[in-house]
């Protein structure tokens, strides 16, 4: 069965933490996620839940991985630098883990910020000022979900989407985050930050973190500068990143990366359908009239197939007769052919979207 949510998982992993050593626990989050993987991986191949349940509970068994392990870096660091008075730690998740709907493989894209103020030292027996205590800590955070252990690997962290890329700090103030993303962003990072979720912070610095992402979303954007800077970031990813083979749903015309440009170009220009969601986004839109009749199910279809690829054809070649046979009983079609056709079909109704969008000067065509 499927994880009961993200409390259950946590509340059977914290049963089986029974020492305090750090690296212990290292071990034991790696063995427990690579378990509740494996279980998914297991529910996926023998076709007992949705494809998107499981991705979603992909994302869970994440998100409970950030908490824990952030939890217990932060409890090992504060023994010697103390806290810093007003200020905390909070994790951002974008991308698929933003929008919660990992893969078997997905890697982790956080951003990590703190908040209170830039010039106020921890009271720690080594303390350390705002700004060098929290990328420290952020550091040793990313090292918690990414270095291996004798029992494995965790994931792999990706933190190219902070301010500046990899040129600024790991860990931003929330006030230079909500800065720059008001003056200096890109409207690419304006697009990623509509699947932005908080996935480690306590409550007040959630609300005031989420406060900052409704603030930009919401900004009055110039729909000519969207269309054209939108249309021409897919065309340059369509140079760098080519599919990487036939069944390469994300970068192929009509796939899901269209689908997600689809989406987005709709909710920054038109300031509506705001949620890190992909899923709700397109249905929202197609009950609005802002995408064709059909897209969510196109754009969930795609998402379906997407995971199950990632488990038994991750190099997005065509997978062997009985692979093909599990995937299209997982995704309700009655056979491999027959898969392919709702594949080509939803593929068509993605690319009309998109081009209708990166092609008009009008308002987004219904």
């Amino acid at each position: 069965d499927l994880p009961e949510g993200r409390e259950a998982l946590a509340a059977e992993l914290a049963a089986r933490t029974v020492d305090d050593d750090y690296q212990y626990l290292l071990d034991l989050v790696r063995a427990f996620v690579g378990e509740k993987r494996f279980a998914l991986g297991v529910q996926l191949v023998e076709g007992r839940q949705d494809p998107i349940d499981v991705s979603r509970a992909y994302a869970w068994l994440a998100d409970v991985a950030i908490d824990r392990l952030t939890r217990a870096t932060l409890e090992q660091y504060e023994e010697a630098h103390g806290r810093v008075p007003g200020g905390e730690l909070v994790i951002l998740a974008f991308g698929r883990l933003g929008g919660e709907a990992l893969t078997h493989a997905s890697d982790l894209d956080l951003v990590l910020l703190f908040t209170g103020e830039h010039g106020v030292e921890s009271d720690g027996r080594r303390p350390l000022g705002a700004t060098q205590y929290f990328n420290r800590l952020g550091q040793r955070v990313v090292a918690a979900l990414s270095v291996p252990t004798a029992t494995g690997a965790l994931y792999e962290v990706d933190t190219r989407l902070r301010p500046s890329g990899t040129q600024g700090l790991l860990c931003a103030s929330l006030d230079s985050f909500a800065k720059y993303q008001r003056e200096d962003a890109w409207t690419w990072e304006h697009m990623a930050l509509t699947r932005a979720r908080v996935v480690y912070g306590s409550e007040d610095a959630r609300a005031a973190v989420e406060a900052v992402i409704a603030d930009i979303l919401n900004i009055e954007r110039d729909p000519q500068k969207l269309r054209k800077d939108i249309p021409e970031m897919r065309a340059e990813m369509a140079e760098h990143k080519p599919p990487k083979g036939p069944l390469d749903v994300k970068l192929c015309p009509g796939g899901l990366v269209d689908a997600e440009f689809a989406i987005h170009a709709r909710q920054l220009e038109l300031r509506t359908a705001f949620t890190p969601r992909l899923d709700e986004a397109a249905k929202a839109l197609t009950t609005a009239g802002l995408l064709s009749a059909g897209f969510a199910e196109a754009q969930a279809l795609l998402s379906r197939l997407l995971v199950m690829l990632r488990l038994v054809a991750p190099d997005d070649q065509e997978p062997g007769e009985a692979a093909q046979a599990l995937v299209a009983k997982a995704l309700g079609q009655a056979d491999w052919t027959a898969l392919m056709a709702a594949v080509a079909d939803a593929k068509k109704l993605i690319k009309d979207a998109w081009d209708s969008y990166a092609t008009s000067k009008q308002e987004p065509s219904k």
